[in-house]
């Protein structure tokens, strides 16, 4: 099929370009916060500009022809400006601002040119081959040779160095900087190092830099099931929403284990010990790692929801009775705490052909939505339920994501609200055959009716659920083009920071390489990327130069402070701090690196009300499921 373009936007203004619009929700359940999303502006184009001066923004191909081959910038000022087959009319602003207005060129004109604001952030227009700042320059002033002396150096694929060397700083090609004086680095202090290996605290002008300490380990259990299927196992695929949650003060997980049974598992935060029962009423239907086990929470009644074992089956579900999680105390923690399973939400109707079911608690605590494809893969429809606290029961709202009659299907990176507010995000890919290599592009739509009405990327209507679907038709969906054979891998992961920042997690091919339709082999060359849409709509894609593990997947989680970290496979843990605008990642720990297996799946109901990381994972070539804890900034 024909994928959509960018299109030439008008220019973004400086302000809104910026600027945030802050606002407080309240917020009932299992934890609060506040925070609110802000309004929307268009995607950017594809393409990239190479200045002579080292400074590199975008992360297609540069474009020769569009570039600006003369002119360092001095503290901001664009000197010279000239370009070959066009111009960029350089304007200085305060902070060291630089302000590109227009700028042809024979690779596609930018239409709007770009933005790039102090933070590093930016906004462009331009038709793939144009110019477009995807990660940004931190403009500061540059000295001889194109090294900033107060800003951010992009290198190539859009790694840079962290936080501003104040007194230059090393670049860092493999994660991280070394800083100089009076400079830092996202999680380490300035003169220390990181990328590799440990970092903590440190700091960044102006905003609080990431960084991460390990405070336990414990065992969940040492019978979990290990049959490898699609290259991991049943416990631990980054689809699983949720595996492991959270809720008034205690903390729940599930998982198969070696008699194929469902088991529950809670203990008391921060550091109870854990205590399970079993389900010996129902066993595994298949070895197939699409069949996990996924956990939701209704606070305002108090149940706890379960569904599993699915791929294209019947509904496998049953939920627990009221007060099981808001009186833990008194209601027996027991598999006889438990409805049995049925296949069935509302009356009687059974509801088939289900994968990847996910549960989504509503900010009030008191509604709580359920999600599924109903369809197979290359060919399904996205469906939402939704349960009432007040009525125990489930009510159909209904298809919303059509793929069925175009024989595609979406395969959702997440969905999920923002940080303690009220807006319900959703990121996807496509896919339009069975073959992974097929997967394309990222897909974003919002809804501010929890589900009932979705609105694309500029605040267009484009569905109303149970009536009028998103499709592969849909205008303004597209946040960022990526092709068929890239090595993307479907259902990474997603978050949403209290501001309505919004954080996509994407692995695949970098730009450089060529298109490879045998998927595996495209993964051994892919790398993660963070693709990220502020609050006015613009969409900036980061590299984070970080090498995948075979088609294992990875999670993002967000402080209170609006750092966002990577917890990525093989225990690898990388961040960026908002205060540069995420635009470098640099691996904070990677201690206990090669010692597990499958993906990691993360508690992310507890950092809603506390900045507890929480990483389920089991290990490697063992029946062993741990759970670690991690304090974040």
């Amino acid at each position: 099929m024909n994928r959509p373009m960018h299109k030439p936007r008008e220019p973004v203004g400086f302000l809104a370009a910026v600027v945030a619009v802050l606002g407080l929700s309240v917020f009932w359940g299992c934890s609060g916060s506040s925070g609110k999303a802000g309004g929307t502006s268009p995607s950017p184009g594809q393409g990239g500009t190479t200045a002579t001066g080292g400074l590199t923004t975008g992360f297609s191909t540069p474009s020769t022809s569009g570039g600006a081959s003369g002119g360092t910038a001095a503290g901001g000022s664009m000197a010279g400006g000239s370009a070959t087959a066009g111009s960029a009319v350089g304007g200085s602003l305060s902070g060291g601002t630089t302000f590109m207005t227009g700028g042809s060129g024979a690779g596609g004109g930018a239409t709007g040119g770009i933005a790039t604001v102090a933070g590093g952030s930016s906004s462009a227009g331009g038709e793939a081959g144009a110019t477009s700042a995807s990660g940004g320059i931190r403009a500061g002033g540059t000295a001889a040779g194109g090294i900033p002396t107060g800003g951010i150096l992009t290198v190539t694929g859009g790694f840079s160095t962290g936080g501003g060397a104040g007194g230059g700083g090393t670049a860092g090609t493999s994660g991280g900087a070394t800083g100089g004086k009076g400079g830092s680095t996202a999680g380490a202090p300035g003169g220390g190092t990181s990328g590799g290996g440990q970092a903590t605290g440190g700091s960044s002008a102006g905003g609080s830099t990431a960084s991460i300490t390990k405070d336990s380990e414990v065992p969940l259990t040492n019978a979990g099931l290990t049959i490898v299927s699609y290259g991991g196992y049943l416990n631990g695929e980054s689809f699983q929403q949720d595996g492991i949650v959270s809720c008034k003060g205690y903390q729940y997980a599930a998982f198969w284990n070696t008699s194929r049974h469902v088991v529950l598992a809670r203990r008391a935060l921060p550091s109870g010990s854990w205590s399970t029962f079993e389900f010996t009423d129902y066993s595994l239907s298949a070895d197939d790692a699409h069949n996990t086990i996924s956990l939701g929470i209704c606070p305002a009644d108090g149940t706890l929801h379960l569904s599993f074992d699915h791929h294209s089956n019947n509904l496998h579900y049953r939920k627990s009775v009221a007060g099981l999680v808001t009186n833990p105390s008194t209601v027996p923690w027991a598999a006889a705490s438990f409805s049995a399973v049925t296949s069935s939400l509302v009356g009687s109707t059974t509801v088939t052909l289900v994968t990847y079911p996910r549960f989504v608690t509503e900010p009030d605590g008191n509604k709580m939505l359920f999600e599924a494809r109903i369809g197979t893969s290359g060919s399904g429809d996205e469906y939402l339920w939704e349960y009432d606290a007040a009525t125990h029961a489930w009510t159909s709202l209904g298809m919303y994501i059509s793929g069925t009659a175009d024989s595609i299907n979406a395969y959702p990176h997440g969905l999920s609200y923002s940080k303690g507010g009220s807006r319900l995000h959703l990121s996807w890919c496509w896919r339009e055959t069975p073959d992974a290599s097929t997967n394309h592009d990222l897909l974003y739509i919002y809804s501010d009716d929890h589900g009932r009405t979705w609105k694309n990327n500029i605040g267009a209507p484009v569905a109303t659920t149970g009536s009028s679907f998103v499709s592969k038709n849909s205008s303004g969906i597209t946040a960022w083009t990526i092709s068929q054979n890239r090595g993307l891998i479907n259902q990474e992961h997603m978050a949403v920071d209290a501001t309505g920042i919004v954080h996509v997690l994407l692995s695949h091919m970098p730009d450089s390489q060529a298109d490879d339709a045998n998927f595996d082999s495209a993964r051994s060359k892919s790398q993660f990327f963070d693709y990220w849409r502020d609050t006015s709509g613009t969409w900036t894609r980061t590299a984070m130069g970080l090498p995948v593990v075979a088609s294992f997947r990875g999670k993002l989680a967000i402080s209170s402070t609006s750092n966002v970290y990577a917890v990525l496979p093989d225990l690898r843990i990388a961040a960026a701090s908002a205060a540069t605008n995420f635009t470098s990642w640099v691996v904070l720990n990677s201690a206990d690196s090669g010692r597990f297996f499958s993906d990691p799946l993360i508690d992310t109901a507890r950092l809603v009300a506390e900045d507890k990381l929480t990483i389920f994972y089991p290990q490697k070539n063992s029946s062993n499921i741990y759970v670690l804890d991690y304090t974040l900034k």
